[in-house]
Order: structure tokens, then C-alpha cells, then sequence
């Protein structure tokens, strides 16, 4: 079996907004999970956010968080939880249409079945968020 199809075959997948995060152990390839919420057309100025995880195992390497909202200027900051553990970046600012990515490494590992979501302090509500897990 080639590693691209090995990897598709054991990939993430979307789950009403919550992806999981899998490695197997017998693949030492890292994995990735993609989680997303909102429209960046909502009118509240929410956007869309995305959550995206790169790491193996219950190990979290980095993640990137970004946002985007097509109705207005925007200022915010960025906020990642994972059970108790919980990171907020510097306000980031972007124009009516522009998409803004905050990117962080971490490399902590975390219990297994932890969600790790990902939102912008103004809009709690539209989190994306994923599953860690073995």
C-alpha cells in the first residue's frame, strides 16, 4: 500500500464541525485534523473559522487558527483550548475580505479523546474544533 493512499485511508474526518486527529502507531507519518465553523458571509461578523492541527499520535505539534469575514474590518484575538490547557494570541486585525491565520507551536501531548477547539475572543460561539486521540 503507498504512503499517500495509507495516509487517506487513516485520515481525519468531519464530524459536524469536529474532526479527529489519528496516527497509527505503526505509521510514522503525521497526522492532521481540520475542523471549521461559521460563514464568513454571517452578518454578526462571526466569519468562518478554521482550527487546523498538525501532529502524531496524542502529540499536538502546531496548530493554525484562522478567520475570515466578508462583512466588515475586524480585531481580534485568537483562542485555542484543549481540556484544561488554553492559549490566547495578540489581537490580530484584517480587512472586510481577508483572511487572517495565527499559527503557534506547541508540541504537548494530551489525554486521549482531548477536544481541542479553536475560536476568536468576540464570537465564542463559532468554534471549530477537533478530537485527539490514539
Amino acid at each position: 500500500m503507498t504512503e499517500r493512499i495509507r495516509r487517506t485511508r487513516y485520515a481525519a474526518g468531519v464530524m459536524v464541525g469536529c474532526v479527529s486527529l489519528l496516527a497509527l502507531a505503526t505509521s510514522p507519518a503525521a497526522a492532521s485534523a481540520k475542523g471549521c465553523a461559521g460563514n464568513p458571509g454571517s452578518t454578526d461578523g462571526s466569519g468562518s473559522v478554521c482550527l487546523d492541527v498538525k501532529g502524531t499520535k496524542l502529540k499536538v505539534n502546531k496548530f493554525t487558527l484562522d478567520k475570515k469575514s466578508n462583512n466588515r474590518d475586524w480585531k481580534d484575538k485568537p483562542v485555542v483550548t484543549a481540556g484544561k490547557w488554553k492559549w490566547t494570541g495578540a489581537t490580530v486585525s484584517a480587512r472586510r475580505v481577508e483572511t487572517k491565520k495565527v499559527t503557534k507551536t506547541i508540541n504537548k501531548s494530551f489525554p486521549n479523546n482531548t477536544v481541542m477547539c479553536g475560536y476568536w475572543s468576540k464570537y465564542p460561539g463559532t468554534k471549530a474544533c477537533i478530537k485527539i486521540h490514539k
